[in-house]
């Protein structure tokens, strides 16, 4: 398939052709290498030099990030590549080009399957009319995006990899503490409608890289156990031991049915999502009134205290 490429910026205007024939190459040799990619949608692919400039105006988002974006509109969607770290990683080492080749083939892989829920989402303004699934939904739903792409790109993995692993250990060390530090503040302040609003940006970052991690070990057919067996033991004793399990199963079941959509994304890994939460000692549920209800317990070692 051809694909319009462009280049913005001065600094990069040489290196146009260059830039472009890569980037219709590397398009032509993942296709080929998955079939049943579908980027029918894809009609463009900007290669911007000043990058954040550039995802600020096609998003409106300040906190918008990554290295290759997909932007989606109504009847197509475009690629937007940040032209500096392309132009760095080609001309730099082998790992460096292979780690830039699988963030352009992982972001292809959330262009196939935002493409593919289009359409199959009937009832999903009725279910974001409640404030609860309101709140929750996005995190499912980019939950299920990082589990996706990286399980289905998973052979353009450089080798050396961690997985996300070490993020994650990180992540493990620092938020219980974190979100401790946020209960007992809220059980000075009896600010419980903050504290859930403080705590949401935390649960979903732990939530996206706990489902990228499960996503490569899926793709690799491989336990955690096998690929890493410290870092087994660390979730093992960790506020995600009950969670990570059920989590897995979720997933290899959606990933195994014909057909998804938002909302059945959503209600599949609900429970998941308040799991993570719980994890980190918010019990939350639907409230009476559609909103969401939290209780507030500190976390030991194991997750939170009953």
């Amino acid at each position: 398939m051809e694909v319009k490429v462009e280049c913005r910026g001065d600094r990069i205007a040489d290196a146009a052709d260059t830039l472009s024939q890569v980037l219709q190459t590397l398009l032509a040799r993942i296709i080929e290498r998955d079939r049943d990619l579908d980027l029918s949608a894809l009609q463009r692919i900007t290669v911007a030099e000043d990058y954040a400039r550039a995802l600020l105006e096609e998003t409106g988002d300040e906190s918008a990030t990554g290295v290759v974006r997909a932007i989606h509109g109504e009847e197509a969607v475009g690629l937007l590549i940040d032209g500096a770290h392309m132009s760095a990683a080609l001309a730099g080492d082998a790992e460096q080009v292979s780690s830039f080749v699988h963030l352009f083939h992982r972001e292809l892989c959330r262009i196939h399957d935002a493409r593919a829920r289009l359409g199959q989402s009937s009832s999903l303004e009725l279910l974001l009319e409640c404030e609860f699934d309101r709140q929750l939904l996005p995190i499912a739903e980019s939950m299920w995006a990082e589990y996706f792409s990286t399980r289905r790109s998973v052979w353009s993995l450089p080798q050396g990899s961690d997985l996300m692993l070490t993020h994650l250990a990180d992540l493990l060390e620092a938020l219980p503490a974190a979100m401790n530090e946020e209960i007992v503040l809220h059980l000075g302040s009896n600010d419980i409608d903050g504290l859930f609003l403080r705590s949401v940006g935390r649960v979903a970052h732990l939530a996206q890289t706990m489902a990228h991690c499960q996503g490569y070990l899926a793709g690799l057919g491989r336990p955690l156990a096998d690929i890493g067996p410290e870092y087994d033991a660390l979730v093992a004793r960790s506020p995600l031991a009950a969670p990570w399990g059920p989590l897995l199963h979720r997933f290899e079941v959606l990933f195994a049915s014909p057909s998804r959509s938002t909302e059945s994304i959503y209600l599949a890994l609900q429970t998941d999502v308040v799991a993570v939460f719980a994890a980190l000692g918010l019990r939350i549920r639907r409230a009476e009134d559609g909103g969401v209800w939290v209780d507030a317990l500190p976390i030991v070692a194991g997750g939170p205290t009953q």
